[in-house]
């Protein structure tokens, strides 16, 4: 997805704008940055709630930067779920110039509740420039591989079928605006979302 819109973006002529709630380490930041040119074209804001989270993702990018030649710009910013909502219930507008081309969420659907997961949808979408994508990842019920999670890990998830994870698009959104997929795995469900319009 990030090579997918870096290269919309620069087929118009233009810089892209990601965001990333609960980035955690930034693999995929890390493995863009070492693949990809376009990564110079591409301004990310990485959130995540917890502080060594934050400090160790903030070396880890300088670094990968240091070694490809990057001058990639990363902002990573401590904001929390909970914060991101009560900005949203204070009915804070974004300025289109502040919009994001790519918004996405990967990992984090697994341990939010059904309301709380529509309701960051819908903070995304409202927060996506005109031809923007949002997506989000949540582990699909398939077995046996739950039970091997919960019984043999005593890892614990919300999993969600196809039908539940197009429950959760925004609410401005028809149901055939929203497309589903799965990774090579088949386990992890991708929700996405794009707006309409042009960047």
């Amino acid at each position: 997805l990030l090579s997918q819109e870096a290269l919309r973006g620069a087929r118009e002529g233009r810089a892209v704008r990601v965001l990333n709630l609960g980035c955690g380490p930034a693999q995929e930041v890390q493995e863009f940055i070492a693949a990809s040119n376009l990564c110079e074209r591409t301004q990310f804001t990485l959130l995540d709630f917890n502080e060594e989270t934050i400090r160790h993702t903030t070396g880890v990018l300088n670094e990968c930067k240091r070694q490809h030649g990057r001058n990639t710009a990363i902002q990573i910013q401590k904001r929390s779920v909970q914060h991101i909502l009560k900005e949203r219930s204070r009915q804070v507008v974004v300025a289109p110039e502040k919009k994001y081309d790519l918004i996405y969420c990967a990992g984090l659907f697994d341990y939010l509740p059904d309301r709380t997961c529509r309701q960051l949808m819908n903070v995304f979408y409202d927060s996506l420039a005109p031809g923007g994508l949002v997506a989000a990842t949540n582990v699909d019920d398939c077995k046996p591989f739950r039970h091997m999670l919960e019984f043999l890990l005593d890892w614990h998830l919300i999993y969600r079928s196809e039908k539940q994870g197009r429950a959760l698009a925004p609410e401005r959104v028809a149901p055939d605006e929203v497309s589903l997929r799965r990774d090579p795995t088949s386990v992890n469900l991708f929700i996405e979302v794009r707006k309409a319009g042009h960047g």
